[in-house]
């Protein structure tokens, strides 16, 4: 199927999965520099360090990050979230929309050398679906498989149990060398640290609390990328960041809204440095467990309350310095445009007092606190005790809820230990964030569906019935205005109930040294879209 084939059926899967894409291309940072030559080396920060390099079990973004430069998807999206082709050169949709067909692209190999057929994908998603592996950033898409058969080396043929209208959002995940984890342990396995991929960059090394290297693969089925070498960097506050890029030491650091202030108008900053920001796709969110184990959030009036009790707006105004948007609902403009029919709830403390006054818990003049049965409301929320961000939102929350008589206990974990009370739903309230894939499926499913309450991403342990049908309704909607509709249901419906207080969009502030060009952001980040880091050049002559 030659090229033409792949636009039509792209743009066909576009219109059925994609409900919004960005209304224009954001220029590439440093777009007006010199010709550039192949070379250099690029150093980017990371705040974490990835818990596994395994492509399956991945679920941290630092992970995310090294699976998608080392391995190589089917498809892909670009700049603008439109989905591309990568090491499928084309499908095709059959069977009233039950049958979607890969065809591979010839010559793939993997970086040791050997080739990449159907085999290595139909082992990949067989890893995925194997429960022992608890592949849940990965398992929701294909939960709707019936099976999967491999004709022939190119062809992967997917068979589902209905019309899946998210079908390919599944399949941006990097593809297993078969051939190396069949012979070992998959999850001990040394590829887990040392992943061997079929994408454009090959693994060199790992040092644990350090850096993580990889090198241009020469032989990349799109062309070599411009740069030499990428290095991540684990550097864990952003003031240390900051030091680092102005030492030359680093190539790009994110910014907080008071080093943007502090930096984006210097003169002397901007001659060495190209400032960007963009509205991530990343969100963040509140989960209140809802079920009857917790005595405060089983209760959807109180989950309101809470709601209306925090100032989003003024947050993102007077700490955010106004560079983040308010959730209007939990999807991002990107995936589903603004509902006219719905706005956030307002910061409303009153109303906030009326809802936990009907739901029994009324103020002690004695104490200051609202008890309800002589049991005070006393909560611990969950952070991430990296993220400066975290700790100012919380610190904030803190302060209004104690106005409203409810004392609100911060606890600060690392990364895997929170996620790890996420999982388990051992927790009152935690404070989280996502990001989502491109089709509205990936932001609600897993964190709304009831089977995902164990073994999935619904931290809340929520039930709703109406919810979970309008999930399958939209899985199985093709029409795209019909499946807009489904999903604007569900939003109002999560605004009434308040599983989770979906807070705000942050804005990606972030510099660049002008010796870096050919990198555009999207929504999704800086170097993960496609092309996106196969792009980007290096021009030593410019100084850094």
């Amino acid at each position: 199927m030659g090229p033409r084939s792949v636009s039509r059926i792209s743009c066909t899967l576009l219109a059925a999965t994609l409900l919004a894409a960005c209304s224009a291309s954001p220029p590439e940072v440093g777009a007006q520099a010199a010709a550039p030559e192949y070379g250099g080396r690029f150093v980017y920060p990371l705040r974490t360090e990835p818990a596994t390099l395994n492509f399956v079990t991945a679920s941290d973004q630092p992970a995310d990050l090294v699976s998608r430069l080392v391995g190589d998807s089917l498809v892909d999206r670009d700049v603008e979230m439109n989905v591309m082709p990568r090491l499928a050169e084309s499908w095709v949709f059959s069977g009233a929309g039950r049958v979607l067909t890969f065809h591979l692209r010839a010559g793939v190999r993997f970086h040791d050398g050997q080739p990449l057929t159907s085999a290595d994908v139909k082992y990949t998603f067989e890893r995925v679906i194997d429960p022992k592996n608890h592949a849940l950033g990965r398992l929701d898409g294909f939960l709707p498989v019936e099976s999967l058969e491999t004709p022939d080396d190119r062809t992967v043929r997917v068979v589902y149990r209905f019309p899946y209208a998210p079908a390919l959002s599944a399949w941006e995940m990097p593809i297993l060398p078969r051939h190396l984890y069949e012979k070992e342990d998959f999850l001990t396995s040394r590829f887990n640290r040392a992943p061997i991929g079929s994408g454009p960059f090959r693994f060199v090394s790992w040092e644990p609390g350090r850096r993580i290297v990889l090198a241009s693969n020469p032989d990349y089925w799109g062309g070599r990328p411009y740069i030499d070498t990428l290095e991540l960097q684990i550097i864990p506050t952003q003031e240390t960041t900051l030091m680092a890029l102005l030492a030359g030491e680093i190539d790009y650091a994110p910014l907080t809204p008071v080093q943007w202030d502090a930096y984006a108008r210097d003169p002397s900053f901007t001659r060495r440095f190209a400032t960007l920001s963009y509205l991530s796709l990343f969100f963040y969110y509140i989960a209140w467990r809802t079920d009857g184990s917790n005595p405060f959030f089983s209760d959807p009036e109180v989950r309101r309350a809470m709601a209306l009790a925090l100032d989003r707006e003024e947050y993102v105004r007077a700490v955010l310095h106004g560079l983040g948007q308010v959730s209007f609902s939990l999807f991002h403009p990107a995936v589903l445009p603004p509902d006219p029919e719905t706005r956030p709830l307002p910061h409303d403390p009153q109303a906030a007092a009326a809802l936990l006054d009907h739901a029994g818990w009324r103020l002690d003049a004695k104490t200051g606190l609202r008890l309800r049965n002589g049991e005070p409301f006393r909560f611990t929320l969950l952070i991430f005790n990296g993220g400066e961000d975290h700790a100012q939102f919380s610190q904030v929350a803190q302060e209004s809820l104690r106005r409203l008589g409810i004392d609100m206990r911060i606890e600060r974990l690392d990364w895997p230990s929170l996620w790890a009370r996420l999982q388990k739903g051992d927790f009152e309230a935690a404070l989280s964030g996502t990001v989502p894939a491109g089709d509205p499926d990936d932001v609600v499913y897993g964190m709304l569906h009831s089977s995902q309450i164990r073994g999935g991403r619904n931290y809340a342990g929520f039930h709703d019935a109406d919810i979970d049908a309008w999930l399958e309704e939209g899985r199985r909607t093709i029409d795209p205005q019909a499946r807009s509709a489904c999903y604007r249901r569900i939003a109002r419906r999560v605004e009434d109930l308040q599983p989770y207080t979906y807070l705000f969009f942050p804005k990606v502030l972030a510099a660049m040294s002008r010796r870096v060009t050919g990198v555009a952001p999207s929504p999704r980040g800086l170097l993960v879209q496609y092309p996106g880091v196969i792009r980007l050049k290096i021009h030593e002559r410019q100084g850094g």
